[in-house]
């Protein structure tokens, strides 16, 4: 793929947020997926910015989209140990939540055992990509994927529920 001077430049400038957001704590992988997102939507801009102008642009689209990334995850998490944890009380006290936690309790209790014992240990347990690869035996790139699917299954299941 060629790149002319613009997205040359934006290409660069995706570098060196890439490292931004890692020294402002994100990780690596995060970071790059931050990035890209970034890097695609500035691309399709229809708007072409002037090179003053597009790495501060850039850097605050960075900050924002890694501020919403980690709000989303915080939410998750807490819905996932509310809901996923051994001790905690599960889907009975669905009428006692907001409607977006009783879509996503309705979503994980129709998930099977497998897929919410791998939420559990990634999210819960807070174990890494390649502990619960070798717990499971799995590799680590099967994992992610498996995380990814199960994300997206979670993510069609609550737009399929309703109420």
């Amino acid at each position: 793929m060629r790149l002319d001077g613009y997205e040359q430049q934006i290409q660069n400038i995706s570098l060196e947020l890439t490292s931004y957001l890692i020294q402002r704590g994100a990780k690596l992988e995060v970071a790059e997926d931050v990035v890209q997102d970034i890097f695609i939507k500035v691309l399709e801009m229809d708007l072409i910015l002037p090179p003053a102008e597009i790495k501060p642009y850039m850097y605050q689209m960075a900050k924002h989209q890694y501020i919403d990334y980690c709000r989303r995850q915080q939410r998750f998490q807490t819905i996932l140990e509310k809901y996923l944890r051994p001790a905690a009380p599960q889907i009975q006290t669905v009428s006692q939540v907001n409607p977006l936690e009783k879509k996503i309790v309705r979503a994980i209790k129709h998930l099977p055992r497998q897929d919410q014992q791998l939420l559990i240990q990634k999210y819960i347990e807070k174990r890494s990509i390649e502990e619960i690869a070798e717990i499971q035996q799995k590799t680590p790139a099967a994992i992610k994927m498996r995380l990814y699917r199960l994300r997206q299954k979670l993510r069609k299941k609550m737009r399929d529920t309703h109420g």
